[in-house]
């Protein structure tokens, strides 16, 4: 049995030196800054995000794509006062490059007569995680046509170490079998032991960079040093692009403007308790607030049965306590049941009469929809999840008056299944108890077509963040697709 588990780590051993070999083998080339210069390559500021970041595109490559296409005169970036900045579409511009394209098409669909404001960017119905992806990869196959980039592990690295990962699986699941008197644990161990590896071998995967990307991120660095003590770059807001041009962009893409592309969150995911509406003909910010449930955002049924039921518990607990009284000679006697009566009724009356009242003078509620949320409500999970529905809807307000505070009401699964942010709707709501019990769409979502995009194709490039996207087989032929639909993502270390 001892023999078996030595043999078994030994081969584990064995197959650990092999994927530190390899991983030693195609790390990254040392790079060291360059000598400081104002010499822009012709490198875009995506790109030169992903070769001075160790090969991993982080968030600012969106901002600062957007930020370059300003720069060049696709878009305008104007700043209207000291909490409004507004992104204005400049024509149909032409030559885009495919990730450019994307936060492009991304601002195009949240504008509203070629105008939607900054902070509005994080609005939107893509699924971000799926949008990202496409980016990522995007500028990967840039990269890589310029010589700056390549796969960590070629199919050859991936099918070895999948290859090899199956001798210490098997080992393992051996010494499993040997160890359990029953002899049905092998199996198991072998399975585990196998994805164990395979995961690990993941942690290590990535991009990588080439001698030439080596150069180019060595120049780029030194590009940093330079606008590093000019500009004051930190403080500049996204609107300041008008003066500095590209150098802006670039400084954004190398970390130097964090003001600009926080004011620019292009990949960044929507905001639950703070949104960005046009309702009303002017951007202005809605503070959506989601009250606790414990009479608000519930059916006046519901409501009532919670009533009465919270009403008979104090009136039970009054009746003990004051019977206790009495026998002290604190309480009269005769007053006990009349005084947990009325401490019951105090207790049940206001929220029998909040639902009855939204029962028969439920009020209409019209606006645009500017967050639509599911949060579980309790369950295990799976079938028996349960879900609290949310919907808030801006009823919209006074030009001059910029931000609001809106309550977000709950509503019904199948009610809230159709229903998309920024959709125009007239609703039947109880004031009282937050419940909606009807709901029609009076304006579609601009949104609504914009959870599909022209995709060029360069997702699909062999750029995995996990082994498990390394295909160890060649694909009999590639896939394109013009109609993608896209997962939601937050924050990106690849």
């Amino acid at each position: 049995m001892a023999a078996a588990w030595t043999a078994a780590a030994a081969v584990t051993g064995l197959w650990l030196l092999l994927l530190l070999a390899l991983a030693a083998a195609t790390r990254n080339p040392d790079v060291e800054a360059g000598p400081a210069t104002a010499n822009l390559a012709p490198h875009s500021p995506a790109v030169v995000d992903l070769i001075t970041g160790g090969w991993r595109l982080c968030d600012e490559a969106a901002s600062a794509t957007l930020l370059d296409l300003a720069a060049r005169g696709v878009v305008g970036v104007e700043e209207i006062g000291p909490e409004l900045s507004l992104v204005r579409l400049r024509g149909e511009p032409g030559g885009l490059r495919p990730y450019e394209r994307l936060v492009y098409d991304h601002v195009r669909a949240l504008a509203v007569d070629g105008v939607v404001a900054t902070g509005a960017l994080a609005e939107g119905s893509r699924d971000l995680g799926r949008w990202w992806k496409s980016f990522r990869r995007k500028v990967i196959a840039e990269a890589r046509e310029h010589g700056l980039s390549r796969a960590r592990w070629s199919r050859a690295h991936a099918a070895l170490l999948t290859v090899a990962a199956a001798l210490p699986a098997a080992a393992n699941g051996i010494a499993a079998n040997i160890s359990d008197k029953d002899h049905e644990a092998g199996i198991g161990a072998a399975v585990v032991s196998f994805a164990g590896l395979l995961a690990l071998m993941g942690r290590l995967n990535g991009e990588r960079g080439t001698a030439e990307g080596a150069r180019a991120a060595a120049h780029w660095l030194g590009v940093r040093a330079h606008l590093g003590t000019t500009g004051r770059f930190a403080e500049q807001p996204a609107a300041a692009v008008t003066i500095w041009g590209r150098h802006l962009a670039y400084a954004a893409a190398l970390g130097l403007a964090p003001r600009a592309v926080t004011s620019l969150p292009v990949s960044t995911p929507a905001d639950d308790s703070r949104a960005w509406s046009d309702y009303g003909g002017m951007w202005h910010i809605v503070h959506v607030r989601y009250p606790s449930r414990l009479l608000w955002g519930r059916s006046p049924g519901s409501v009532v049965v919670r009533g009465l039921a919270a009403g008979w518990f104090a009136g039970f607990f009054a009746w003990m306590l004051l019977v206790a009284a009495s026998a002290f000679d604190v309480w009269p006697r005769g007053l006990v049941v009349p005084a947990a009566l009325l401490a019951g009724l105090a207790v049940a009356g206001p929220p029998i009469l909040f639902a009855l009242s939204d029962l028969t003078g439920p009020v209409t509620v019209e606006g645009q929809i500017v967050r639509l949320r599911r949060f579980r409500d309790g369950g295990k999970g799976g079938d028996n999840a349960r879900w609290t529905y949310w919907c808030a809807i801006d009823e919209g307000r006074a030009p001059e008056v910029r931000a609001r505070e809106v309550r977000a009401m709950c509503l019904g699964g199948d009610m809230w299944e159709p229903l998309r942010e920024g959709d125009r709707v007239r609703a039947a709501a109880g004031r009282r108890t937050g419940w909606i019990r009807r709901i029609e769409v009076i304006e579609g979502s601009r949104l609504r077509n914009a959870a599909s995009y022209d995709d060029t194709g360069e997702h699909l490039v062999d750029a995995p963040e996990n082994l498990g996207e390394v295909p160890v087989l060649p694909d009999p032929a590639p896939l394109r697709s013009t109609d993608q639909t896209r997962p939601y993502r937050h924050r990106r270390n690849e």
